[in-house]
């Protein structure tokens, strides 16, 4: 957990830009800065060197991952469904499969076509294995090891590996984008007590932020994690339920089975995205770290994606079409707004917080404000709250307890409908 948070509060620090589909940068020592003069015109002059730390050199800052391919243009009638379902079934029977092993189908390269990601292994030893079908060739990627957590960055179309290297006290992130038969690696980030790197150079504090959440902002989604392998899961994710309350059905048991014991789940039922089929929303774990899953229908469940909050509910603004997520902790409160696109991806189009409850643990701190990660004065943030921020919102996740018994009344049209806040 600790890891997790570390990572969270680098990703909240304010945002820069970059563009990470050019080549990587030479090795150098020294930023440079922009400077505006009197007369208006902007010069440029060195800055400090940024630090070095020799532990980093001993890390990869490139991960390459490569790939099988099979040529399957020849093949008729070839269906992404039949082919994961003998992957899932393979692996079941394999030696690598154990109570940790969960799977995830979702579309990481928009090409209307899902990959299938299996994931096993402990925390901090985790396992990943990516299998895609694209334009008629099927790759199946050699197992991404030794991982904390592998992650998508919806608006970047990412996938990023994460590895905490304990013994030399090292955080590394890659960056991949999946691009027909190949798993590319466009970039990486890493992390010592000293020092930090971007794409393998040593660079300051304050570019390696702006480079990080500028490429890993927005909403993420854990990969590998949605689907349990029983055997009612499987079918339903693959599209065999002609009816979404049976594929819905088949998650719900999934959690039940799984999660309930330790997160003591709740679910809601409401259509966001206008095609008169109900989204799922899950919500757990309220006594250690709250969350809401959400999944859609399009012939399958789809594992939208989760949201980490304070409640274990989301609100929905009817109106504008959105998702409201809040988070409000000892030292700060914040909340983004998300959109819900056609693609099964949530947008954030809006983010604000403050550092207000920090007063509360120590009477001298500091009080910041910011919206849309951008540090503001209080007056311009209530503003810009109040002009964008909507109050009547549908409560999501709390609804229905998830037992036997609602599932079964689920099943039957009976269940408790969501309702407005106000």
């Amino acid at each position: 957990m600790k890891k997790l948070t570390a990572l969270l509060c680098i990703a909240a620090l304010l945002c820069g830009c970059a563009d990470k589909n050019g080549g990587k940068s030479d090795n150098t020592t020294a930023q440079t800065t922009t400077v505006a003069t009197d007369d208006g015109v902007s010069t440029t002059g060195p800055t400090e060197p940024a630090p070095t730390d020799p532990v980093l050199d001993s890390d990869p800052s490139e991960i390459i991952v490569l790939g099988d391919t099979t040529d399957m243009t020849t093949v008729a009638n070839v269906d992404w469904a039949k082919i994961y379902r003998s992957e899932l079934e393979d692996f079941k029977k394999s030696d690598k499969y154990d109570e940790t092993a969960r799977f995830t189908i979702y579309d990481v390269n928009d090409d209307l076509v899902p990959e299938l990601i299996i994931s096993y292994g402990s925390l901090g030893n985790k396992t990943y294995l990516i299998k895609t079908l694209s334009e008629g060739y099927y790759t199946e990627f050699d197992p991404i090891t030794e991982c904390d957590m592998l992650n998508y960055v919806m608006d970047r179309s990412l996938l990023t590996t994460t590895r905490y290297h304990d013994d030399i006290q090292v955080m590394n992130i890659q960056l991949y984008r999946l691009k027909g038969k190949a798993l590319a690696n466009v970039g990486s980030f890493q992390r010592s007590s000293l020092a930090v790197k971007e794409d393998g150079n040593f660079v300051t504090e304050e570019t390696f932020t702006a480079e990080y959440n500028h490429f890993i902002s927005g909403f993420i989604k854990d990969m590998g994690e949605d689907f349990s392998f029983d055997s009612d899961v499987i079918n339903a994710s693959l599209g065999g339920c002609e009816k979404w309350q049976d594929a819905y059905a088949a998650v719900l048991n999934d959690y039940l089975k799984n999660k309930k014991k330790n997160d003591d789940n709740h679910f809601s039922l409401l259509d966001i995205n206008g095609d008169d089929i109900p989204e799922l929303f899950i919500s757990g774990a309220y006594h250690y770290a709250p969350y809401v899953q959400v999944f859609s229908w399009n012939g399958c469940p789809v594992p939208v994606g989760q949201f980490g909050n304070s409640d274990g509910t989301i609100g929905y603004d009817d109106k504008a079409n959105e998702l409201y997520s809040k988070v409000d902790s000892p030292s700060y409160t914040a909340e983004s707004i998300y959109t819900f696109n056609e693609n099964y991806k949530f947008s954030e189009v809006f983010s604000y917080g403050n550092t207000e409850n920090s007063k509360q643990q120590d009477e001298n701190a500091e009080i910041s404000y910011s919206v849309n990660n951008e540090r503001t004065d209080k007056s311009s943030y209530e503003k810009a709250v109040k002009e964008r921020v909507n109050d009547s919102l549908y409560i999501l996740g709390m609804d229905n307890d998830l037992t036997e018994e609602t599932i079964k009344a689920f099943l039957e049209g009976n269940y408790a409908k969501a309702s407005k806040s106000k």
